[in-house]
């Protein structure tokens, strides 16, 4: 169990990464990503891909992690963090794009810290919970 939820935490790590870092370039850099022929990531299916995998990832581990050490600090970071990431898609398709984004950059570390710490719960927990 230990390796399965650890895989799952690195990856939503790496993809809640990827999302901050998506929102911050497309912020950024939109005509350089247009220029060097990703213009593609700047589409509303990317964003939402990005968005969605992220938030399956903080699920999962969510569950892992919670069934195995019961942190509230995880539960509220992780929860914080996709609701974060879905209001700020949210706000971007009505029209709050400057506000979207530094929603998204923002729920997109939140979600990074949350992986963190149910890791660090999670080896914790496997020398003291069982």
């Amino acid at each position: 169990m230990e390796y399965r939820s650890d895989a799952i935490d690195r990856a939503g790590a790496v993809a809640s990464c990827a999302c901050a870092v998506h929102c911050l370039l497309c912020a950024l850099l939109p005509g350089v990503l247009g220029a060097v022929g990703l213009g593609a990531v700047l589409g509303h299916e990317a964003e939402w891909g990005l968005t969605l995998v992220a938030v399956v990832f903080a699920s999962t581990a969510l569950w892992l992690g919670w069934r195995r050490h019961r942190s509230w600090s995880v539960v509220v970071a992780l929860s914080v963090g996709v609701a974060g990431l879905l209001l700020s898609r949210l706000l971007e398709e009505a029209g709050g794009p400057m506000v979207g984004t530094a929603l998204g950059i923002l729920a997109g570390a939140v979600l990074v810290v949350g992986h963190v710490w149910n890791l660090r719960a999670s080896r914790r927990c496997q020398a003291e919970c069982t």
